[in-house]
């Protein structure tokens, strides 16, 4: 279900981001992730990141997206003990666009998809989460631009019912840092 709401975000992205709404760089670009991910959950240990994400110009010093990421299976502790997650959502950015590139902040936020096991029960909890974001992209070429960027996500607690007992699962922040690769379109 989360994958097919990354893609409907990133079409909805895609269609507003047209020529019109830009003033002096190609109005979308769509790009991949890939790095580390660092939970703080109790039991947990670091995860391998990978996504997507896109976005239009507003301004040429505004824009904004969205993302879809999702963990791999290796951060969780055992087989027993099962933490994976994966995070969509939209987010705006503020850059400063330099001769090579741009360093760009901004304020993500969106829903997470936890898949976990408290109690020896699996359960999937569907919090929200905030946070920010920070990068840097360097066109290498017109149409490519590679980089790099950091981002602080806190993840809000969440409940799921199970056989008529919920089940809570503590609130986490996650640091992650992505490489990317982006297309102009």
């Amino acid at each position: 279900m989360a994958g097919r709401n990354g893609i409907l975000i990133l079409s909805i992205i895609g269609a507003l981001s047209g020529p019109g709404l830009h003033a002096a760089e190609p109005g979308a670009q769509f790009g991949l992730l890939y790095g580390l991910s660092v939970p703080d959950a109790q039991n947990t240990n670091h995860f391998m990141m990978f996504g997507v994400k896109g976005s239009g110009q507003l301004s040429p010093t505004y824009s904004a997206g969205g993302y879809f990421l999702a963990s791999d299976k290796q951060g969780a502790p055992s087989a027993e003990e099962k933490f994976r997650y994966a995070l969509v959502g939209i987010e705006g950015a503020y850059h400063v666009p330099g001769n090579t590139g741009d360093m760009y902040i901004g304020l993500r936020m969106g829903i997470t998809k936890v898949s976990t096991n408290p109690n020896g029960r699996d359960a999937t909890f569907s919090p929200y989460h905030y946070g920010v974001v920070t990068g840097y992209d360097y066109k290498l070429f017109y149409n490519v631009i590679v980089g790099f960027e950091g981002s602080y996500l806190h993840v809000q607690r969440g409940k799921s019912p199970q056989n008529g007992v919920s089940i809570l699962i503590d609130s986490f922040s996650i640091l992650n840092f992505l490489a990317t690769v982006q297309f102009r379109l």
